[in-house]
């Protein structure tokens, strides 16, 4: 005997409703299975992994960069800095060789001395002058305030 003889008879709508039950069914259980799988396996193995790869960064690789760091500034503190003084000072010692330089200095102050008088701008011993004679016209002033 089959299981429709044994039990209750099923018609022809009861089977069509029950093949789609039975499949959501089952397809829920296979579900629920994959997410307890993925969250006991991959989840926290992911999880342990990301732990363990920040001990070992913050124990070993934070370390032996900050090493690296300080004995890169320590060799350029020690060769580059001193190589870079020394190669400044020989090229102004070069520039001062050069008797072109000392006629181009001459003649960039002596146009920057005369930039002044183009703009109708006083000089520095004009201006001393002007304050010298403010300062006895201020003291005249002062002695005739007194006298009257």
């Amino acid at each position: 005997m089959t299981k429709a003889q044994k039990g209750k008879k099923t018609t022809g709508r009861d089977v069509r409703t029950l093949i789609p039950e039975t499949v959501r069914k089952t397809g829920e259980k296979v579900s629920g299975t994959i997410r307890e799988y993925n969250q006991k396996y991959i989840v926290e193995t992911l999880e342990k992994g990301k732990r363990k790869a920040k001990e070992y960064n913050d124990a070993y690789v934070v370390k032996n960069y900050e090493k690296g760091k300080q004995r890169a500034k320590e060799y350029n503190e020690k060769y580059v800095s001193k190589n870079i003084e020394k190669g400044l000072a020989e090229g102004r010692k070069m520039i001062n060789r050069i008797p072109m330089v000392v006629t181009i200095e001459k003649r960039v102050n002596e146009g920057l001395q005369r930039v002044p008088a183009i703009i109708n701008m006083p000089s520095k011993a004009e201006l001393e002058k002007l304050s010298l004679a403010l300062e006895s016209l201020n003291s005249n002033i002062e002695s005739l305030k007194k006298t009257q």
